[in-house]
């Protein structure tokens, strides 16, 4: 069965018309979780807590899935812009087969994890096992979420950011609705407390994937897949060589968030709490960052697939100046407003006081974040997978782990232990210029330096 070529030149790719549609989606999925937290918060700030320390383990625990849709992102940009959609449609296929076994290898392991995984935060009794069992039903849902993640992945890879925005979008206000009244309780519904949030985004996860595969197996989407073979040990290897890196990237970063929490929580459960929140607040500015970062790394791909190293050069600065841009704006508007928005989800004056001190300290660092995100995008987008794990593993180590310890060793307060996050961006940003600069990038995919 024939498939369409690409439909126009990777060097015509236009930037808002990719990060747009996945910057609205990833926004979307920051507001469910944000109205996930305003829903729970009513049953308590314990509640809050359990629920931020099982999604930030969660999270952690998906950074098979997420290394490997890297792979996936970068090969599918390849073959697509290489006129290849017979060889993207095979990637698409190898990288949901190991992604299944991947999910499926988690849901026998954390079960027996998810209590000591969610206790590292100090939570205790009761919060501490809802929190553990909140975990373990997400994971069982990751199975779902696995096959949504690649596919969104790849038609984003191919140029098509709008279809995975729509169908998540579904799922989202689906998402709302059954956290609502599986939380609280609605008719015959029971109320299930905060284990009612994580069914209700596990079955959102699952409706989303059921449509996705509906309309990919009846060729609704621009990937169509074809009767071929498409497991290949070549072809595995590469998979594995360019996610690789990118699980190691995605483990560093999520080692350096829990290390991060958990010294947090030294400060008590308000400082956690205020951390917890701050973090999904600041997320919308974040995903906005991703959204630079998928269109770059869309743009960079499939110029280097279609011979064009130069274009996807250029693209990448051009990128990096409108997020630059954007993201300084953003930082501006958060930290001006950051009480107003502290205030709408929590209402502990001591909680609302260190979020707002958070806020301000993260808003500093949104132009170094639009650095790392958009030649972070460019590098990955490449194949280059190595250097963000690399400068990942230094910004950590120097800026987070050193400075914290020593603020915390010289007994200063929490407000310090925030503060270490703009030493993290600076090293980060910088080492990115340095790196995208010197150009080895562009020869990363077919296993160059």
């Amino acid at each position: 069965m024939s498939s369409p070529l690409p439909s126009k030149s990777p060097a015509r790719l236009s930037l808002f018309k990719l990060a747009g549609p996945t910057i609205v989606g990833n926004l979307l999925l920051s507001v469910v979780h944000l109205a996930a937290i305003r829903i729970v918060a009513a049953l308590g700030s314990d509640a809050v807590a359990a629920v931020i320390a099982a999604d930030r383990i969660y999270m952690a625990v998906q950074l098979i899935v997420f290394s490997i849709t890297a792979g996936t992102t970068a090969m599918v940009a390849h073959a697509w812009g290489g006129n290849k959609p017979e060889e993207a449609d095979r990637v698409v296929k190898l990288s949901a087969v190991v992604t299944l076994i991947a999910s499926a290898s988690l849901c026998l392991v954390i079960p027996w994890l998810a209590r000591p995984l969610v206790g590292i935060f100090g939570l205790q009794g009761d919060m501490l096992d809802q929190s553990a069992l909140y975990l373990t039903v997400l994971v069982f849902f990751n199975i779902f979420f696995s096959f949504l993640a690649v596919i969104s992945a790849a038609l984003r890879a191919a140029g098509d950011a709008m279809t995975p925005v729509w169908v998540a979008a579904i799922g989202n206000v689906i998402n709302i609705a059954l956290a609502y009244a599986l939380v609280y309780g609605v008719g015959i519904i029971p109320a299930l407390g905060i284990l009612g949030a994580a069914i209700a985004a596990g079955l959102s996860y699952a409706l989303v994937a059921i449509i996705f595969y509906l309309m990919w197996r009846n060729q609704r989407l621009l990937l169509k897949p074809l009767r071929q073979r498409f497991w290949e040990s070549a072809r595995l290897r590469k998979l594995i060589r360019i996610a690789l890196p990118a699980g190691i990237e995605q483990f560093v970063f999520n080692v350096s968030i829990i290390a991060f929490m958990w010294v947090v929580s030294l400060y008590g459960t308000e400082a956690f709490t205020a951390y917890g929140i701050g973090v999904n607040v600041l997320s919308i500015s974040i995903v906005i960052g991703m959204g630079f970062a998928i269109a770059t790394a869309t743009m960079t791909g499939q110029n280097l697939g279609a011979g064009q190293p130069d274009e996807a050069e250029q693209a990448a600065w051009r990128n990096l100046k409108i997020s630059f841009a954007t993201m300084a704006l953003i930082g501006l508007v958060l930290g001006v407003n950051a009480r107003v928005i502290g205030s709408f989800f929590i209402n502990d004056a001591l909680v609302l006081d260190y979020l707002v001190a958070l806020t301000i300290m993260v808003a500093v660092v949104q132009p170094m974040m639009s650095i790392e995100f958009t030649l972070g995008g460019a590098l990955r987008g490449a194949g280059d997978t190595r250097s963000p794990a690399r400068i990942m593993a230094t910004g950590f180590l120097l800026g987070r782990v050193i400075l914290t310890a020593v603020f915390y060793w010289l007994e200063l307060s929490v407000h310090w232990i925030y503060a270490a996050l703009i030493a993290d961006y600076i090293i980060k940003s910088a080492m990115y210029m340095h790196v995208f600069r010197k150009g080895n990038w562009k020869t990363a995919y077919n296993g160059g330096p």
